[in-house]
């Protein structure tokens, strides 16, 4: 007897594949996606000597929060434009220093809907530029290192697509050929949800 493959099986599959796509689609449509621009005053003091910096930062932040829960993962791109003088003796050393921070920046979320607050991390790479002078000559680098840290802050909604976002962040710079150091950020800034 010659055995034939019925349809059913086919018909079957067809039904686990429609299924898994639904699924799918209703947790992708759970999820929150935002994008958050804002800018403040960074300030930072180099390793080694007395200089303290200050600037201004721009940042864009993306976040992808699954579920709309507690815990979201971001990627952050920014700017940070820092300046200062130093005197040593009679002689006056300037600073100016230009850092592009990227990095992975996962955040736990708490409170209610209208007003959040969050903590976060930060791990990732920064590409800096130092240009320094003085009456003993001038010195213009470029390097790249090491990036992580945290920050924490609140996000107050406006309506359902956009919000504020006030934060403190905690950043440390590492570089291979100049010296490190801390690079402290207060912010403000807008989000908008989709």
């Amino acid at each position: 007897q010659l055995w034939l493959p019925t349809k059913k099986p086919c018909l079957m599959k067809k039904q686990i594949t429609i299924l898994a796509f639904l699924l799918l689609s209703t947790w992708a449509l759970a999820q929150e996606n935002s994008i958050t621009l804002s800018g403040g005053y960074p300030f930072a003091k180099i390793e080694d000597t007395e200089t303290k910096l200050s600037g201004w930062r721009i940042n864009v932040l993306y976040e992808f929060n699954p579920s709309n829960g507690n815990f979201a993962h971001g990627l952050s791109v920014g700017y940070v434009g820092l300046s200062g003088d130093e005197t040593e003796g009679v002689n006056t050393v300037s600073y100016d220093v230009d850092t592009w921070p990227i990095y992975y920046a996962p955040k736990f979320l708490f409170g209610s809907e209208k007003v959040k607050g969050f903590i976060k991390g930060a791990i990732g790479w920064q590409f800096s530029g130092l240009d320094r002078t003085g009456s003993r000559g001038a010195l213009e680098t470029n390097d790249s290192g090491f990036a992580g840290g945290g920050g924490a802050g609140l996000s107050y909604s406006i309506n359902e697509k956009i919000f504020l976002a006030a934060e403190y962040e905690l950043l440390w710079l590492s570089n291979t050929y100049y010296s490190d150091g801390w690079l402290n950020t207060a912010s403000l800034g807008i989000g908008f949800r989709f």
